[in-house]
Formats: structure tokens, C-alpha cells, sequence
């Protein structure tokens, strides 16, 4: 019975320490904070919080649309996507996490194009980013996966699939591989893993309706993801290989872009579900969901930073 007693409250210790690391003011940068776009201001920019919600913190604020943030490893960099005012192109951009520096990342932009890298998603390492590039042409629009290398900005081009819309693509935590959507297969959209040694494509899910916005877990072991297999789009995750799928939100609402906690035990999203987007975050397994923003616009794209 001591035993029970001493697992019962070390369990506890271990929820408090949790729960503390999440709603710690992360000013200082010892709490978890949480990034995202939002169009409160009448357009789309940059912001940080702290992983309750309080503390919110504009870091971009220029005209156009600044927006998809993601956050690297370390913590110390944004990569976004930026679409300039009276501009149809959208590049890549870097910045520190603070806001400053902010520089160029991607100059695909032609002046017979039209093109718009976006959802960019760096790589474990932070050496690298996926992204996703679309272009349009008097032909039609298309839309591939591309790679960059930060330091270099030498770019590796993923996949090549005119007929296809291949998007949104993420690294797996090993960063051998990268998931993404494509309705490559059907009219639909699937995830699929493409193995940057081999160029192996892989379908993970077949389901009728769209399958999205695929986040690999820190341990490998879960893929979170959107879907709008039950009719309106909800939370699901499902094992690295695709296998036992299971619905975490049920809201009847827009419930997307999950995104994993540091230590893999929250997952972020954004959600209609009170009216205008707002950023939630939830358990791994779905329970205990809070609301963290209360915005009169869209608060969209939550990413976790140390």
C-alpha cells in the first residue's frame, strides 16, 4: 500500500510539473510558448504567447500577409511565409524568435510566374526546410514540395507531379522522411511519406473524405493530422505506419492543424468552433481541451517554441 501510495504521488509531482511548464510565463524563455498568424489587426502577421495564452506579442507588423509560422529546434528562429502588400508572389522568410533580423529565405519569384512558397516545416536538424511551391502559369497552377538548405539556400526540388497538387509538407522527427497531402490518387487528399533516401512514396490513408496537415510526434511513433472523413474537419492521429486511426475531437467545427508539444504530451489547433479560428490546445489523447486566444479576427497555424 506505501508503494501505491509513493507511485500516486510522484504521478502528481509529475502532472504539476507539466502543467506549470505549459502556463509558465515564457517571456524569459525557461516556459513553452506558442506561435502563430493571426488577422486581428485587419491583416495577417506574426505573433507569440506563452503556453496559457497570456502575454500575446505581435512580431511582425507589415502590410501584406505575413503568416504559417514554424518555429526551429532550437527555438531561436522563425521561418514564415510572406506575401507583400500589392504583391501576388509569397516567399519564405527567416527571423529571430524575438522578431528581429528578419531576412529572405526563397527568391523563386519570376516575372512570367506567379509563386507562392509557403507552409514551410524545418527539419530536425534545423539545417533544412520542406515547403511546399506553387506556381502559376496561362497553363494552370502547380503545386510541389520542395527542400532548402538555410545556410546555403541551394533548393532540391521533392516531388514533380503536374497533374497532382502535392502540399503541406512536415519532417518526421528522424528527418529521413517527409509527410505531405496530395490527391496524387483520387480527387481527394491522402498523407503520404516520401523517404528522402530512396524517393519511396508511401499512402498512409485512403479514407473518402480529405485527409491534411500531417505532424509527425517527437518519438516517431504517432502521426497527428486533420480530416474531414466524419463530415466537418476534427483532430485525429494515427500510428507512424497509418495503421489504428482515432478521432480526438468531435466538435462538429473546423478543427485543424495540429501541431505536437515539445515532449509530445499537448497538441495545439485551431478551431471554429466558438465562432471566429482561436488556438486550442489539448492532451495527447484529446481530454482536457482549452481555449487560449479570444481574438475579434482568425488566430491560425499554432507552433510550440522552447
Amino acid at each position: 500500500m506505501g508503494s501505491l501510495t509513493v507511485r500516486a504521488a510522484l504521478a502528481a509531482l509529475a502532472g504539476l510539473a507539466l502543467l506549470s511548464a505549459l502556463s509558465c510565463r515564457g517571456g524569459d524563455g525557461n516556459g513553452l510558448r506558442i506561435v502563430f498568424d493571426s488577422d486581428r489587426d485587419g491583416d495577417r502577421d506574426i505573433y507569440i504567447m506563452n503556453g496559457d495564452g497570456t502575454g500575446v506579442r505581435q512580431l511582425v507588423n507589415e502590410q501584406g500577409r505575413d503568416f504559417e509560422p514554424d518555429v526551429s529546434p532550437d527555438g531561436k528562429t522563425i521561418a514564415y511565409a510572406s506575401q507583400p502588400k500589392d504583391s501576388d508572389d509569397t516567399q519564405l522568410y527567416l527571423m529571430d524568435i524575438d522578431g528581429g533580423h528578419r531576412r529572405r529565405l526563397t527568391s523563386s519569384a519570376g516575372a512570367a510566374l506567379v509563386v507562392t512558397d509557403d507552409y514551410p516545416h524545418w527539419s530536425p536538424d534545423g539545417g533544412r526546410i520542406a515547403f511546399q511551391r506553387t506556381t502559376a502559369t496561362e497553363e494552370g497552377v502547380d503545386a510541389d514540395l520542395w527542400l532548402i538548405d538555410v545556410k546555403t539556400g541551394e533548393e532540391t526540388q521533392l516531388t514533380d507531379t503536374p497533374e497532382a497538387w502535392d502540399s503541406t509538407p512536415s519532417f518526421a522527427a528522424d528527418g529521413n522522411s517527409v509527410l505531405f497531402e496530395s490527391n496524387r490518387d483520387r480527387q481527394g487528399t491522402d498523407i503520404y511519406r516520401l523517404d528522402l533516401r530512396t524517393q519511396e512514396v508511401v499512402r498512409l490513408t485512403s479514407d473518402p473524405g480529405n485527409d491534411l496537415e500531417a505532424k509527425e510526434s517527437p518519438d516517431g511513433g504517432h502521426i497527428v493530422f486533420g480530416s474531414e472523413r466524419d463530415g466537418d474537419y476534427e483532430i485525429y492521429v494515427m500510428d507512424a505506419d497509418g495503421g489504428n486511426v482515432r478521432q480526438l475531437t468531435r466538435n462538429g467545427a473546423d478543427d485543424r492543424c495540429g501541431h505536437w508539444s515539445p515532449d509530445g504530451s499537448h497538441i495545439s489547433f485551431y478551431s471554429e468552433r466558438d465562432g471566429d479560428r482561436e488556438i486550442y490546445v489539448m492532451r495527447a489523447d484529446g481530454s482536457e481541451v482549452r481555449r487560449l486566444t479570444n481574438s475579434p479576427g482568425n488566430d491560425e497555424v499554432p507552433v510550440w517554441a522552447d
